[in-house]
Formats: C-alpha cells, structure tokens, sequence
C-alpha cells in the first residue's frame, strides 16, 4: 500500500508544478505521510487518516503563511506608488497635518505629516521620509539629519 502513496504523492507534487498554489503539495506531504504510516505497519484506515489531516493541517495552517510570504515583493522590486513608503524627499513649504508640498524622487507632491508620528509642523527645507500614501498625498514624517 506504501507505494500507492508514493504514487499519489508524486501526482500530486507533479500537478503542483504547474498550478503552484501549494494546495496539491500540501497532499503531497500528506501521501508521504501516509506511506509512512504504511511503512510502519499502519492499518489503510490510519493512513488515510494521517493522509487527510496532515494535508488539511498544511492548507488550513502552513499555506497562507507561505503565500504571504511568496506573494511579498522585496522592497527593490515594489514600482509606482508602492515604491514611495520609506522614500526620503525634502519640503518645499512648510508641512503641516493638513498641507504642504514636498520634492520626491525629482517630483512635486502634496504632502501632510502623518499624524500617527507627529502632529509638530516642520518648515521648508526639512528632510521627510513617507510613511504612506494617501491618495495623491503623501503622508510623511521629519527624518534626523547626520550633524
């Protein structure tokens, strides 16, 4: 019976290299599993059971954090407006909560202090660093210079 599971699993990892959403890899464990248990002696019924929530456990629990993390872009890679949050840029005017413009990346925004950092407005000249955007408007905070 154990290499009817190692059958199943090579399938299953065989689908999961076209599809690659972690599900049929997720039964792919769980057939290993189950060849396992066969290995060992296991009766059919324990090895379809530790076939099936091997595989459940995996799809419930390990597959969203790994599509989290797949999905995730590294910071070089992010572009458009996903690439500002960390960008450092210089006001124009003075930024308050509610208005002011800034240079970013060679271009002019509106920008306004984050008011989850600092609500303090900083006068024109001022390094900013974006915390978010908000539309068109980027949220940023005063960033230390080096003395």
């Amino acid at each position: 019976m154990g290499w009817v599971w190692l059958a199943a699993a090579a399938v299953a990892v065989g689908i999961e290299v076209v599809v690659t959403d972690l599900t049929f890899l997720l039964i792919g464990a769980g057939a290993l599993a189950a060849a396992g248990t066969a290995a060992l002696g296991g009766p059919p019924w324990l090895q379809v059971s530790v076939a099936a929530v091997v595989a459940v456990l995996g799809i419930a629990f390990i597959r969203p954090v790994a599509l989290r993390h797949m999905r995730r872009a590294p910071a070089h890679a992010r572009t458009g407006v996903d690439a500002l949050p960390g960008a450092n840029g210089r006001a124009l005017t003075e930024i308050t909560v509610e208005s002011g413009r800034m240079s970013l990346r060679g271009e002019t925004w509106s920008a306004r202090l984050d008011p989850e950092v600092t609500s303090t407005p900083v006068p024109a000249g001022t390094s900013l660093s974006v915390t978010r955007i908000d539309g068109a408007t980027a949220l940023v905070h005063p960033i230390d210079e080096p003395a």
